[in-house]
């Protein structure tokens, strides 16, 4: 896979990922947060075989459905071996935690160690939390990294 990325002066950026099979998808990330999709099957140039917009919203939710959050597929094969140690923990936030009531920008997050997503019981999934989401007792946080990184993490809290 080999991923091109294009400043748009004025509208965002533009990633273009051509896929072992030949096959692209471009997206345009806007400014604004709306995001473009095309789809270009391997020696078409001229026009997508498949167009889609999706809002800020949208793209955040697909990205978190395509990064493993919602639903973690076992690693087989060789997926194992690229994956090495790399790891996607849930952490519940429990009564007596230290992260009741903390904002997600106030949690000290070692390097390589990202916050993917809060699961909050009773409510949408919330994707690439921003600083200003306070965590409650019962929330999930959905963490990846390296595993050093995310044990870390784990020890700290």
């Amino acid at each position: 896979m080999k991923v091109e990325e294009v400043a748009l002066p004025g509208v965002g950026r533009k990633f273009t990922i051509t896929m072992a099979s030949g096959d692209r998808l471009v997206i345009v990330v806007h400014s604004s947060g709306k995001r473009e999709l095309q789809y270009f099957e391997a020696g078409e140039d001229d026009e997508p075989r498949a167009a889609l917009d999706l809002t800020d919203e949208e793209a955040r939710e697909v990205g978190a459905i395509l990064a493993g959050v919602l639903f973690h597929p076992e690693a087989v094969g060789d997926t194992q071996s690229k994956l090495g140690q790399k790891v996607i923990e849930w952490i519940k936030v429990l009564p007596g935690s230290r992260l009741a009531g903390k904002r997600v920008g106030e949690i000290p997050l070692p390097p390589g160690a990202h916050l993917l997503a809060v699961d909050r019981p009773g409510a949408p999934l919330v994707p690439n939390p921003g600083p200003e989401v306070v965590l409650e007792l019962g929330d999930t946080l959905v963490v990846a990294g390296t595993r050093e990184a995310v044990e870390a993490l784990k020890r700290s809290l």
